[in-house]
């Protein structure tokens, strides 16, 4: 096992008090994601930060320059992590991201961030389409209310929705329950090569 950690959309739009998108449950996944990275930094696994802004200059959300599109400043990007801007809600849609993770050898991706149903999602099923295998952080990703017509559906409802579907592209655990079997799959490893 080679492990990567991606880290998608980490970004004041999901975070007051500038999102227009704020994210509910944003702080409570930020605190897994950075039990992700703690421990990927710690391991010396690498770690991949996506960034997402719109390719309309005038768009209402993820507009290039504005403060939504930053990173929150609680997130510390340490020298060697990369950081890939996307345009869409895949992360391996016209970027580097593949080229990247084949160049470390990575052939295991963490996923986590925002938002579950979309960026989450869609990154999940590219790198299923890859061939990598996946583990979708069940409590280090989070989402928002969505409308549909005048229904409001909750972010509990598509957020307990997306992680089912993605049973289907994916390992989905919660975050100590990934980092275990990560920790286990590299400790057999190293026996291995002793």
């Amino acid at each position: 096992m080679k492990p990567a950690l991606i880290v998608i959309d980490v970004q004041n739009e999901y975070f007051a008090p500038y999102g227009k998108w704020v994210i509910p449950e944003g702080e409570v996944a930020f605190a897994q994601i950075q039990t992700l990275l703690d421990t990927f930094r710690k391991w010396n696994l690498p770690v991949i930060h996506i960034r997402h802004e719109s390719l309309d200059p005038e768009a209402a959300v993820f507009r290039p320059g504005s403060v939504g599109a930053e990173m929150i400043e609680s997130l510390q990007v340490f020298p060697g992590e990369p950081t890939i801007v996307k345009h869409f809600p895949g992360s391996f849609t016209q970027t580097d991201l593949e080229a990247r993770l084949r160049h470390l050898g990575a052939d295991t991706l963490v996923v986590s961030g925002y938002m579950t149903h979309m960026c989450c999602d869609s990154t999940t099923r590219q790198a299923d389409e890859r061939g990598y295998t996946t583990f979708f952080a069940e409590d280090a990703t989070a989402t928002r209310d969505l409308k549909h017509g005048e229904t409001v559906v909750p972010y509990q409802t598509i957020q307990q929705a997306t992680l089912a579907i993605m049973t289907r592209f994916a390992k989905v655990l919660p975050t100590r329950q990934i980092l275990a079997k990560i920790e286990d799959a590299l400790s057999a490893q190293a026996a291995k090569t002793e």
